[in-house]
């Protein structure tokens, strides 16, 4: 009775362009399945194998599989136990970086609950390329438990809509600008649903300058390549894509022009990114008028004498400041969603962290500023999926 009600209720949503799958509201089930149900994680190993055999042409999308394969989903499965579902959620995502859709449709479905999921109007060929991996998984009948529980639509601003959508939902989970945000908070929930946000946020690259020193060249270039990865991926974009550098004591000039060329050596060649990084650079330089600018291949740096973040993003752009030690750095007001750390002890760089004036969220090594966690912005998204019975 409970199913019938529910799929009632359903046919009557707004219409949109559904994405995936292409059945309209038809045959929605919004009623959620227990955690980690066996079909969720019988789907789940199917689709790691599937991501990681798309290796060679994505690796972002690989990562992904890499991280969902079984003995991490198994670690959450006695993490969360005993906690229940909470119904459907509804989740608005940015379009600056296209793996965030999945990333959490992925934390609600591991928990049982029905999703809809709002896919920016703007295409991407990351995103196409994973719809159609589940469009092929959702046309097996093994997983139309999964499929009927899943929904990416597209919209556009139509507020009617976000709002029904929003009166339906357990969850709502809204991912993008403090501007979308604040637009989206004035839209009403219903009275027992919660609401999860994760605004603009910025993040830096931490590096020990004499450490750096110390390392043999291989060691460094091992650095630069890792630190590549987290610096121009999705150009700049991400909330955890360092665009603030902090140097630990003053850097031997010749060894930092070095690092920073060969970090930035993948926007070298693209002139749409050039000029999106004369024009971020000037207006940031105009916002920042203390700071100092100085343009190296591939990246343009403002150099500050006291720490702040980059006002305008991406294309190649870093606020840049020297602290002469770690009691300099640690009395500063930071508000980081992620550090990376490139130094000696990654867990003694973590304790002074906790001791630091405002918060930094995460501390990583090199190369991992964009991978996935089952934490994002310090919140457990497991967790905040999901409900516990007293």
């Amino acid at each position: 009775m409970q199913r019938h009600v529910s799929m009632t209720l359903w046919s009557q949503a707004p219409a949109v362009a559904h994405s995936l799958p292409m059945l309209g509201w038809q045959n929605f089930a919004a009623t959620p399945l227990p955690p980690f149900s066996p079909v969720i994680r019988e789907f789940i190993d199917v689709l790691s194998l599937r991501l990681q055999q798309a290796a060679r042409l994505w690796p972002d999308l690989a990562a992904l599989g890499f991280w969902l394969r079984r003995r991490q989903i198994e670690a959450q499965v006695h993490r969360m136990e005993g906690r229940l579902s909470l119904g459907v959620v509804f989740h608005l995502v940015p379009s600056n970086v296209p793996t965030v859709a999945f990333y959490s449709w992925l934390m609600a479905l591991l928990m049982g609950n029905p999703s809809v999921v709002r896919l920016s109007s703007r295409d991407d060929e990351m995103q196409s390329a994973l719809l159609a991996i589940l469009a092929e998984l959702f046309a097996d009948p093994a997983w139309q438990d999964i499929a009927s529980r899943t929904r990416f639509i597209r919209y556009g601003h139509e507020a009617h809509i976000t709002a029904w959508l929003s009166e339906q939902c357990s969850l709502r989970i809204v991912w993008g600008g403090d501007d979308t945000i604040r637009a989206i908070r004035a839209i009403a929930l219903s009275p027992r649903a919660q609401e999860l946000v994760f605004p603009d946020r910025r993040s830096m690259l931490l590096i020990d300058s004499r450490w750096l020193g110390e390392q043999k060249s291989e060691h460094v270039d091992r650095i630069a390549t890792a630190l590549t990865q987290d610096c121009t991926q999705f150009n700049q974009l991400a909330c955890a894509s360092p665009t603030t550098l902090i140097w630990l004591g003053q850097p031997e000039p010749v060894i930092r022009q070095a690092l920073l060329e060969r970090i930035f050596a993948p926007l070298v060649a693209d002139p749409a990114l050039a000029m999106e990084r004369l024009v971020q650079s000037q207006r940031s330089a105009a916002a920042l008028p203390d700071s100092r600018m100085e343009s190296l291949p591939g990246v343009t740096l403002l150099t500050l004498t006291a720490p702040q973040p980059l006002p305008f993003v991406g294309g190649g752009v870093l606020t840049e400041w020297a602290a002469d030690n770690w009691e300099a750095l640690l009395e500063k007001n930071w508000d980081m969603q992620t550090c990376v750390y490139v130094g000696g002890d990654l867990q003694q760089a973590r304790a002074r962290f906790g001791r630091c004036h405002g918060r930094v969220d995460r501390i990583v090594a090199p190369g991992q500023a964009l991978a996935f966690d089952w934490y994002w912005d310090g919140i457990d998204l497991l967790q905040s999926c999901s409900r516990q019975m007293c």
